[in-house]
C-alpha cells in the first residue's frame, strides 16, 4: 500500500514539473526604430495561436503560460509595418525587444482632443488642427499665444498686462476652453488666461478643435478647445536649459530635469520670464474733452499697454506603474507673477499666484479597454500690492470705504478655487466600435471682498456623457455623443454632437453638428467693482439674471492629400443664443462725483451668428523645404443690434516657409513667417463705432543645431521680429490692432543632455 502512495506521489511531482515547465514567461519592449521611443497599444501575438497581449504605455509587454516550442512572434500597430521574427521558447524570462518601422501613414501625429481617444491626424473623425513642437521651436515667439496666432489664421490674440485675449473664428476667451495635458487651465483675470506661464520650449504639440465641444468638455467650449500638450520624459536622464533674450529686457528661461527607468518617471521644471514692457504712445485720450472742448483732446500719460512683469513657474510631475494594468500620476505646480505699473500711472502693482495639484490614473482592462480618473485642484490669488503710501476707496453696501495702505501692504482682490473630478471608461466593443462613458463634477468658488455683491459665491456642475465611435461600411466613420449637465442655478441641459467622416481616394470629407453650452461665470453674475483700465475709470457690474449661452455649430470640410501636398477647406456656421457681453449704462450722479467715467453691465445678446470659412495648405516641393499658409474669413454679427461683434477681424491670413539643411554635426533652419489681420470693429457708447487698424507682421528666424557630442545637443536661435517695423501707435486708451513694440532682435540658446541606457 505504501508503495502505491510513493508511486502516486512521484507521478504527481513529475506531472507538476511538466506542467510548470509548460508555463513559459517572456517579455520585451516595443519601440519605434527611428527614435527608440516606446509605443503603446501594440498588438503582440504568436502567429497561429490564441496568445495575444497589448503593449503598455511604456512599450512593455509580457506573455505568461506559453508552452515551450518554436513560434513566430508578431507585432502590429496602425502606422507601422507588421513585425515578424522566429523565437525559441525553451526557458523562462527571455527578452524579445521589438523595433517597429513606421509606414507612410505614421508620418502624421497622434491626436486625442477631438474624441478623447487616439487617432492619427488624417484618420480623426473630428477635424483637428495641430501645431507641432518642432514648428514652435522654429518660429521662436515671445510666448505661446503669439506662436499660436502666427501659425493659424483662425486664431487671433492680443497680449495685455492682465493676460491675453484669444479668439477662435471671432469668439473670445470666455467661449474657449484652454486645456493643459487634457486638464482645465485655472486662474484668469476678466476671462483672460495668462498663457505666458507655459514656456513654448516645453510644448510637445498644440491641438485645436474648432466649434462647440461641450459634449466632451462641458461649459466654455462653444468656440473650441485648445489643448496644450507638454513634453514627457523619454530618456533615462534628460537635462535641458532654454534661454531667450530680446529687446525691452525680455528674458525667458526654462530648466527641466527628467528621469525615467523601469516603473518610475519624473520631471521637474522651472521657468522664469521677465520684460520691462513698452509704451506705444506717450499721449492718451482726454475723456473730459467730450464735455469741455476747451480742454486738450490729448494729454500726457505714463501708462503702458504692456507693463513690466516678472514671473516664474515651478512644476513637479510623477508617474508610476504599479503593475501592467495600473498607472498613477501626480503633478504639483506653483506660478507667480508680479505686474509693475509706472509710478505716475498707478500707485499700486498686481501680484498673481496660481497653485494647482492633480492626481489620477489609468487602469487597463482586457482587450485594450481602460478607465481614466483624475482629481484636480486649482487655486488662483490676485492681489494689489502697494510700494507707496496710497489711499484706496471701496464700494460697500454701507457706502464708500476709505482705506490707507503703506509700503509693503497688499490687498487680496480675489481668490478663485476650482475642484474637478473626472472618470471615463473607454471600451473597444469590437474592431469597428468604441464606446466612451464618463462623468464630471466641477466646483467653482470665488472670494472677492469689495468686488462682489457679497464676499464669496460658489457654483456646482454635475455632468454625465456618452460617446460612440464606429466605422460603417467602406470608408465611412461616425461619432455621436451627448452630455447631460446639471448646474445648480440653471438646471439640466443636454448638449449633443454628431461628426461624420468619409474617405475616398485622396479626399477626406467631414461634417459636424454640435450643441454648445456655457454657464455665466461667478464674476459675470456677481461682480461689482471699479477700475481704471486703458485710461478710463469704469464701473463694472455683474448681472445675476444672466442666462447661459447656447450654440448650434455646423461645419463641413474637405481635405485633399497627395504626396507632399495637403490642403483643407472648412465652411462653418456658429449660431449663439444669449451671448454674454457688456452694455454701457448711464453713469449715476453719485458715481460721477467719485470720478466714474463709464458704467458697464453684463447682459445677454439675444441672437448672434458667426459664418465663415477656413482654408490651409502645406506643400514640400523638396525634402528640405516646406511652405504653409492659412486664411480665415469670419462674418461675426450681433443680430440683435445688426452690427458686427466687437473685436473681430473679417480677414486673417498666415504664411510660413521653412528650409533645413544638414552637414555632418551641424544643421541650419531658416524660417520666414507672417500674419495679417484686417480691421476690428468696436461699438461704444451712444452707438459710436470705432475700429482697430489692420496690420501685418513678418518675422525671420534662424536656428543652428550642433550635434558634435554623443549625448548633448546645442541649438542656437536668432532672428528679427516685425521686420518692417509696424507699430500701432495710436494714443493710449484706444483700440489696438496689435501691441507689437516694433522691430526687435532676439536670440535663444537650448542645451539638451540625454542619456538612455537602451540606446548605447
Amino acid at each position: 500500500m505504501k508503495r502505491i502512495y510513493v508511486i502516486a506521489l512521484i507521478g504527481l511531482c513529475f506531472n507538476f514539473g511538466i506542467s510548470h515547465a509548460q508555463n513559459i514567461i517572456f517579455r520585451g519592449i516595443v519601440v519605434d526604430i527611428t527614435n527608440h521611443k516606446p509605443i503603446e497599444f501594440v498588438n503582440v501575438y504568436l502567429e497561429n495561436t490564441s496568445n495575444i497581449v497589448y503593449s503598455n504605455h511604456d512599450g512593455s509587454y509580457i506573455f505568461k503560460g506559453v508552452k515551450p516550442g518554436n513560434y513566430v512572434l508578431c507585432a502590429s500597430c496602425i502606422g507601422y509595418h507588421t513585425y515578424k521574427t522566429q523565437v525559441n521558447l525553451d526557458s523562462n524570462n527571455k527578452i524579445y525587444n521589438i523595433e517597429l518601422k513606421p509606414s507612410v501613414e505614421n508620418l502624421s501625429p497622434i491626436v486625442v482632443t477631438g474624441t478623447g481617444t487616439k487617432y492619427r491626424l488624417e484618420n480623426a473623425p473630428v477635424q483637428t488642427e495641430i501645431i507641432s513642437g518642432e514648428t514652435i521651436r522654429q518660429v521662436s515667439g515671445r510666448g505661446t499665444e503669439e506662436i499660436i496666432s502666427n501659425l493659424s489664421a483662425s486664431l487671433d490674440f492680443n497680449t495685455s498686462s492682465m493676460g491675453s485675449t484669444i479668439k477662435i473664428n471671432g469668439l473670445g476667451d470666455d467661449c474657449i476652453l484652454i486645456l493643459v495635458n487634457g486638464k482645465r487651465l485655472t486662474g484668469n483675470i476678466g476671462n483672460r488666461f495668462d498663457l505666458s506661464r507655459i514656456d513654448p520650449n516645453d510644448i510637445k504639440q498644440i491641438e485645436i478643435v474648432k466649434g462647440a465641444s461641450s459634449t466632451l468638455y462641458g461649459s466654455d467650449a462653444i468656440a473650441g478647445v485648445i489643448n496644450i500638450i507638454t513634453k514627457k520624459p523619454k530618456q533615462n536622464i534628460s537635462i535641458k536649459n532654454s534661454t531667450r533674450v530680446g529687446a525691452h529686457n525680455e528674458w525667458k528661461q526654462l530648466n527641466t530635469l527628467s528621469y525615467k527607468k523601469d516603473k518610475l518617471s519624473t520631471k521637474t521644471s522651472f521657468s522664469r520670464s521677465q520684460t520691462d514692457g513698452w509704451q506705444l504712445n506717450t499721449m492718451e485720450y482726454n475723456r473730459k474733452w467730450e464735455s469741455n472742448h476747451e480742454l486738450p483732446y490729448l494729454k500726457r500719460t505714463y501708462d503702458k499697454p504692456v507693463n513690466k512683469k516678472r514671473s516664474y513657474t515651478l512644476t513637479q510631475s510623477l508617474s508610476y506603474n504599479f503593475n501592467p494594468k495600473l498607472n498613477m500620476d501626480a503633478e504639483l505646480s506653483w506660478y507667480e507673477k508680479t505686474l509693475f505699473f509706472p509710478f505716475k500711472g498707478n500707485m499700486h502693482n498686481y501680484y498673481y499666484n496660481n497653485r494647482s495639484a492633480s492626481t489620477g490614473g489609468k487602469y487597463r482592462l482586457k482587450n485594450k479597454n481602460y478607465i481614466n480618473f483624475s482629481l484636480e485642484y486649482g487655486n488662483f490669488l490676485y492681489y494689489k500690492t502697494f510700494p507707496y503710501k496710497y489711499n484706496e476707496q471701496y464700494i460697500t453696501p454701507d457706502g464708500v470705504l476709505q482705506v490707507t495702505y503703506y509700503p509693503g501692504d497688499r490687498f487680496k482682490n480675489s481668490e478663485q478655487t476650482n475642484i474637478t473630478f473626472n472618470a471615463k471608461g473607454v471600451f473597444y466593443l469590437n474592431n469597428k466600435n468604441t464606446l466612451s462613458i464618463g462623468t464630471e463634477i466641477l466646483g467653482d468658488y470665488l472670494e472677492a471682498k469689495y468686488r462682489l455683491v457679497k464676499d464669496n459665491v460658489n457654483a456646482y456642475t454635475y455632468a454625465l456623457y456618452l460617446q460612440d465611435e464606429f466605422k460603417l461600411k467602406g470608408h465611412l466613420s461616425f461619432v455621436g455623443g451627448i452630455r447631460f449637465i446639471y448646474h445648480e442655478k440653471f438646471g439640466t441641459i443636454a448638449t449633443p454632437k454628431i461628426s461624420i467622416m468619409y474617405k475616398t481616394g485622396k479626399f477626406t470629407h467631414r461634417a459636424t453638428y454640435a450643441n454648445g453650452f456655457r454657464s455665466p461665470t461667478l464674476k459675470e453674475l456677481y461682480y461689482y467693482y471699479e477700475s481704471n483700465r486703458m485710461g478710463t475709470y469704469t464701473l463694472y457690474k455683474g448681472n445675476s439674471d444672466l442666462k447661459p449661452q447656447k450654440s448650434n455649430y455646423y461645419s463641413i470640410s474637405t481635405q485633399f492629400r497627395k504626396k507632399a501636398f495637403k490642403t483643407d477647406i472648412c465652411l462653418f456656421i456658429n449660431q449663439i443664443k444669449n451671448m454674454i457681453d457688456y452694455k454701457i449704462l448711464p453713469t449715476e450722479y453719485d458715481h460721477e462725483r467719485r470720478g466714474v467715467e463709464e458704467t458697464k453691465m453684463r447682459y445677454n445678446i439675444n441672437e448672434a451668428q458667426l459664418t465663415g470659412a477656413d482654408w490651409s495648405f502645406t506643400i514640400k516641393p523638396i525634402s528640405d523645404l516646406s511652405v504653409n499658409g492659412s486664411y480665415s474669413y469670419v462674418d461675426a454679427q450681433n443680430q440683435t443690434l445688426s452690427t458686427r461683434l466687437n473685436g473681430t477681424s473679417e480677414h486673417s491670413a498666415t504664411f510660413k516657409t521653412s528650409w533645413t539643411q544638414k552637414w555632418n554635426h551641424y544643421s541650419l533652419n531658416l524660417n520666414i513667417s507672417g500674419t495679417y489681420r484686417s480691421d476690428k470693429f468696436y461699438l461704444e457708447e451712444d452707438d459710436y463705432k470705432q475700429y482697430a487698424d489692420k496690420y501685418q507682421l513678418w518675422k525671420l528666424t534662424t536656428s543652428h543645431t550642433f550635434k558634435k557630442y554623443k549625448n548633448v545637443d546645442i541649438i542656437l536661435t536668432a532672428g528679427i521680429d516685425n521686420i518692417f517695423n509696424y507699430v500701432d501707435n495710436r494714443p493710449y486708451g484706444g483700440h489696438y490692432g496689435t501691441l507689437n513694440p516694433g522691430r526687435t532682435l532676439f536670440t535663444a540658446l537650448n542645451i539638451i543632455f540625454n542619456k538612455d541606457e537602451n540606446r548605447q
